[in-house]
């Protein structure tokens, strides 16, 4: 009978370090997220809009920057979200008025139920705002979150 306890500890013994070894494992940090094309994207990567999603809103910009390359502007637009695909960028809306441009950014989820953790992650995209008239522009983030820029075309 003594030796049969001994032998249940072992075998439950070595069932436990099986389980754990199998637990450590399952840990691991999960494969890097691709571009939906099977390719990783650089690290820092941009976020680029994928149509589509459901209870698409609007979302407030953290930061907003920009670049002239001769008279075309490049917006760099950085915000705060849940990972996907629980928080996907939907579109970006520009609305172009006298000498100003109102960005809004919108995300959605998308389709079927999944499992969100709760967990934030930094996201920039560009916006190509095209070959400008020379001025000074002012650049803003429609949901009122980040500062306004400003911008002179040459």
């Amino acid at each position: 009978m003594e030796h049969d306890r001994r032998r249940g500890g072992l075998v439950a013994a070595l069932l436990l370090t099986v389980i754990l070894a199998a637990c450590a494992a399952g840990s691991a940090s999960p494969p890097p997220p691709t571009d939906g094309g099977g390719s990783v994207p650089p690290a820092g990567g941009l976020v680029v809009p994928k149509p589509g999603q459901l209870d698409v809103h609007p979302v407030p910009a953290e930061t907003l920057s920009a670049r002239v390359d001769g008279r075309r502007v490049i917006v760099t637009v950085g915000w705060t979200s849940g990972v996907e695909p629980c928080s996907t960028l939907d579109s970006i809306v520009v609305d172009r008025g006298e000498g100003t441009f109102a960005i809004t950014l919108r995300e959605g989820h998308g389709p079927g139920e999944q499992v969100c953790i709760a967990i934030a992650e930094a996201k920039t995209t560009e916006i190509d705002l095209g070959e400008l008239e020379p001025g000074t522009y002012t650049i803003s983030d429609a949901t009122g979150g980040a500062a306004p820029i400003e911008v002179v075309v040459g």
